[in-house]
């Protein structure tokens, strides 16, 4: 009986053996999970399992490489984000075909997904660390172990020697660090920037299909805790103070070049301009053309949120879009979608007009 993660086709000595594949201080996500018996992550993770076993088991076995390479943790990482994403597309009654072929290219998108009235393709995406993020892990891990053989040391030397525990904290920026000299770089605008970037070469959309981009958040070693909700909504507030803050998952896609993003500083407000357009609004230039992409999903632990293209190339079917409800724990609140014609770009506009008369008024106001 496999204890702790079941994916079916790892044994509990597989997964004993990743435990010592530790480097720089991280867990292989395989075993991070497995440690997490119980938490939302590793519970959706092994549902999702579960789901696709039943479904394709000779898909889930193919994975086994990728989840014990011991040296390419990415691997994976980004595993586990198609398990997720397999088990949560069964979850809404589609048939899901994995690794359709796209015409004239060699590339492979993820899984195509058809619930009656036409095929979609998706592209699963796994957030991973910068290197620089990695290394600075590393070199923290590599400083705390160093200090606690020097604390050891002195406990046996003093005679004291029991129990010694050392401990230090440093920073993880899931999107990349700020740069202090380059003005009006800020944990915002790197997460707009990266998350407008995803799969920019569109080489796995087929262009007569719709295309989804399924983004998977639920890596814990990146990060961490779960994302709060309201990083999907243009504008939110925070703390008791009502600071106040711009969502960059929204302005990701829906941001324009030039719009204000509102952000508390102290006791008053400063607003940055967005640099470039999100990406609904980019033209691509491996095609020279709008973006292909119909729209975006966001697969947290406990949410899943669809934002639609407001004028895609290539619209979802409307059963697909309904059936996306069915995801697990779909989150209609969040969601910006296509319900009737025009309907996206109405809510869009509605939202800058708001973004655009905020930033205004508090930029006003002055205590």
């Amino acid at each position: 009986m496999q204890k702790g993660l079941w994916l079916g086709i790892i044994t509990d000595a597989e997964i004993e053996k990743l435990r010592n594949a530790r480097t720089g201080g991280r867990s292989h996500p395989v075993v991070s999970l497995a440690l997490a018996d119980g938490e939302q992550v590793a519970a959706n993770t092994e549902f999702a399992a579960r789901q696709v076993a039943q479904n394709n088991l000779p898909w889930l076995q193919s994975l086994r490489p990728r989840l014990l390479d011991e040296k390419d943790f990415t691997a994976g990482a980004g595993a586990l984000g198609e398990i997720r994403a397999f088990g949560a597309l069964l979850e809404t009654w589609c048939s899901v075909k994995p690794g359709p072929s796209v015409p004239g290219s060699n590339a492979k998108p993820e899984f195509e997904a058809d619930a009656g009235d036409g095929p979609v393709i998706v592209e699963v995406n796994s957030r991973q660390l910068d290197s620089d993020q990695v290394k600075g892990l590393a070199d923290h891990h590599a400083d705390v172990t160093a200090r606690h053989a020097a604390d050891v040391a002195k406990a046996q030397v003093l005679g004291t020697i029991k129990n010694v525990v050392t401990t230090g904290i440093t920073e993880v920026f899931p999107t990349g660090a700020p740069d202090p000299e380059k003005p009006g770089d800020s944990v915002l605008t790197n997460t707009i920037s990266r998350i407008a970037q995803v799969k920019q070469n569109e080489k796995q959309i087929d262009p007569a299909k719709p295309f989804v981009l399924w983004l998977d958040f639920q890596d814990p070693g990146v990060w961490g805790t779960p994302l709060a909700d309201e990083l999907f909504r243009p504008l939110y507030t925070e703390c008791k103070e009502g600071h106040v803050h711009s969502g960059p998952f929204w302005f990701a896609l829906y941001g324009r070049k030039g719009d204000p993003m509102l952000e508390s500083l102290g006791y008053s407000y400063r607003t940055t301009p967005m640099l470039h357009d999100g990406r609904f609004y980019q033209t691509m230039a491996s095609h020279k053309g709008p973006t292909r992409v119909s729209a975006v999903v966001y697969s947290c632990p406990r949410a899943t949120i669809l934002m639609e293209h407001p004028a895609a190339v290539r619209p979802l079917p409307p059963n697909f879009r309904a059936s996306l409800l069915k995801a697990p724990f779909f989150r209609l609140d969040l969601s910006v979608i296509e319900w009737g014609p025009s309907l996206v770009q109405q809510v869009i506009d509605c939202e800058r007009r708001i973004i655009d008369a905020a930033a205004t008024a508090l930029g006003n106001f002055h205590l």
